[in-house]
């Protein structure tokens, strides 16, 4: 693991750069807080715990900066000598990543799919393969207000079954993995094609043969 320097002159490059993990170690063995490891530590707890937050479905990350939270207000050397304002701002954000675990470990995908107009949402979003519906096609197609096809979004997108991104004034939707699974499952099945005599008979071309017979007898 490498050795992340709380006194690094740009701490927004750690952003990306830098893990959870690595966060903590370097906290593990800080002496005493000072002002410069103060301003990245939390620089870079508030910008991962956001990012776990607005992730879909990330539970594990959603826990990994739980336990970082709580190492460093509890279990670390340098935890004495930090600032109430800090001790403060991280318990507010571990108190936000809790509520979205909760969030996330009540989600029923099932659920959904048993409210009205959800099927066919899925099977038209399905549909378009990969490629992103735009939302006002979809709520064309459905032929159902607008309102409700944004609320439906909403309970699936917090499901994790659709992911959508603004573009321009629009907003464009796609199935997530999750979402393309259930709404495979979901689907109506083809009929099987009738077999037997029924079967034989139902065919546009032995119905055109039986005919021309007939004509024949007919004609004879």
């Amino acid at each position: 693991m490498s050795t992340l320097d709380l006194h690094a002159s740009d701490p927004v490059l750690f952003v990306d750069r830098s893990t959870p993990p690595e966060l903590f170690e370097a906290i593990r063995t800080l002496e005493t807080w000072d002002e410069q490891a103060l301003d990245m530590a939390n620089l870079l707890i508030t910008v991962w715990s956001m990012d776990a937050i607005a992730r879909l479905n990330d539970r594990e990350g959603i826990s990994e900066m739980q336990r970082l939270i709580h190492r460093a207000l509890d279990g670390a050397h340098s935890s004495a000598s930090l600032p109430e304002e800090f001790m403060y701002r991280w318990q507010e954000a571990s108190d936000m990543l809790e509520a979205r675990r909760l969030n996330l470990a009540h989600a029923d995908p099932e659920t959904q799919l048993k409210r009205r107009h959800v099927p066919e949402i899925l099977q038209l979003l399905l549909e378009t393969g990969n490629r992103e519906l735009p939302q006002l096609d979809l709520i064309k197609k459905l032929g159902v207000s607008a309102g409700r096809v944004t609320q439906l979004i909403g309970n699936l997108e917090s499901n994790g079954l659709v992911a959508k991104r603004k573009y321009g004034r629009d907003i464009l939707l796609q199935l997530t993995e999750s979402g393309r699974t259930h709404a495979t499952s979901a689907a109506p099945k083809t009929a099987a094609p009738v077999t037997g005599f029924r079967g034989l008979l139902s065919t546009d071309a032995t119905i055109q043969s039986h005919l021309k017979i007939r004509n024949m007898n007919d004609a004879a």
